[in-house]
């Protein structure tokens, strides 16, 4: 509302002071070519309208530019997640990747659990001397992993005598399933897509 009056406030300086100030310019600039001056009001009124309405419109002018680009942003963003690789693996898929990771990062002894009754794992793996294991959630992003998928790894933890649970995940975390991951010591790792 404040934006609205400033706006009617300025308009009306704007159409009531300029063409006052411009007149006299006006009228001198008109007799000196030898054009009536009568109209020497009225030509920088309109030019102060047209001025006015060009700087009030900048803003929303702007405006509609800064939400074209985030529309753009945006459109590239889901293009780049639609052709991520991770995204585009199905479910077990996603397991055998991490499990590659694990791998890769010097686990040993990788192997993933069988596809129905894994009691919550989906990866068994040897750090060291600790046993690991991993529960894979490959969820679209905005689609946040919960409370549950934390306290499924944590039993799994018992279940398979492992001393650490890790839940990996394409998406994010709910702040209650961070919450109980810091106080039951499960590691929460976000795969990048």
């Amino acid at each position: 509302m404040k934006k609205l009056f400033r706006t009617i406030i300025l308009l009306a300086l704007g159409l009531l002071l300029i063409p006052f100030a411009l007149e006299i310019p006006v009228r001198a600039a008109l007799s000196y070519v030898g054009a009536p001056t009568e109209y020497s009001y009225e030509i920088p009124l309109g030019l102060t309208a047209i001025g006015l309405f060009l700087i009030l419109d900048r803003k929303r002018i702007r405006a509609r530019r800064q939400r074209r680009r985030e529309r753009r942003a945006e459109r590239r963003e889901k293009e780049r997640l639609r052709n991520s690789y991770v995204l585009n693996l199905s479910p077990y898929e996603y397991e055998e990747y991490v499990a590659e990771e694990l791998r890769q990062e010097g686990y040993t002894e990788v192997d993933t659990t069988p596809k129905s009754g894994d009691f919550g794992a989906d990866v068994l793996a040897r750090d060291g001397d600790r046993r690991v294991c991993v529960q894979c959630k490959r969820y679209d992003p905005g689609h946040p992993v919960g409370v549950k998928a934390v306290q499924e790894i944590y039993s799994a933890k018992d279940y398979y005598g492992c001393d650490d649970a890790y839940l990996y995940t394409t998406s994010d975390f709910t702040k209650a399933a961070i919450d109980m991951a810091n106080e039951l010591g499960v590691l929460l790792v976000r795969t990048e897509v």
